[in-house]
């Protein structure tokens, strides 16, 4: 049975809105997919109110599931109906609101492009991040020490500022699959993009404040 209430002798199901980052999406010339392909597919498997955000997979959808659950069931859809095989890593706008206040960088960048929030499906292992840790250092002895890169670890988010650019950053080559689970990144831009589709309509929110 769905997750939902009963009420007047019938189920209603509880919908949840939800953000969903596919990992590696449009960055090359694997996993291609047409925005407009990607919304009908979800649409058609019974997932309401698809919307997404540039090409890169970032998608808004309303669900009875959520977290991992929706993140599995996504990825068994995009598999079969497009042929799209990559990894689907969800966050609720509350759980995006949040990471977004918890960064370490807000006081020093000054560049959304450059300013990276990084997603993990779950929070890597101590030596899975050790190990990331090791990697980022012997690549930044490369780098002037005043680069001003900066990086940082929380929970299932990391937080990258390259003040110079992410391609000509330490970070840019890092073998991010060390941290041993599915992550995906996005630039500040399509975080705060993100954040603005899934807020609640204006009278809904001054409802919710006067209360």
């Amino acid at each position: 049975m769905l997750p939902g209430a009963m009420r007047s002798g019938r189920i209603m199901t509880l919908m949840t809105v939800s953000i969903a980052l596919l990992r590696g999406v449009n960055l090359g010339p694997h996993r291609r997919v047409a925005m407009a392909d990607l919304r009908a597919a979800l649409a058609a498997a019974g997932f309401g109110d698809v919307r997404t955000h540039l090409q890169s997979g970032n998608v808004v959808v309303t669900s009875a599931l959520t977290g991992a659950a929706l993140g599995t069931a996504m990825t068994a859809v995009l598999a079969d109906e497009l042929d799209l095989h990559t990894d689907v890593i969800v966050r609720s706008p509350t759980e995006l609101a949040a990471a977004v206040e918890a960064d370490p960088f807000t006081a020093i960048a000054t560049d959304p492009s450059r300013h990276v929030l990084g997603f993990c499906a779950k929070p890597p292992t101590a030596d899975r991040s050790a190990e990331v840790e090791q990697r980022i250092a012997a690549r930044a002895t490369k780098f002037r020490a005043d680069s001003g890169d900066r990086h940082a670890f929380a929970g299932d988010h990391f937080y990258l500022w390259c003040p110079n650019g992410i391609s000509t950053s330490p970070y840019f080559t890092v073998p991010w699959p060390k941290l041993g689970v599915a992550s995906t990144q996005r630039n500040w831009n399509t975080v705060t993009a993100l954040l603005r589709l899934t807020a609640p309509p204006p009278v809904i929110r001054a409802i919710k404040q006067e209360n």
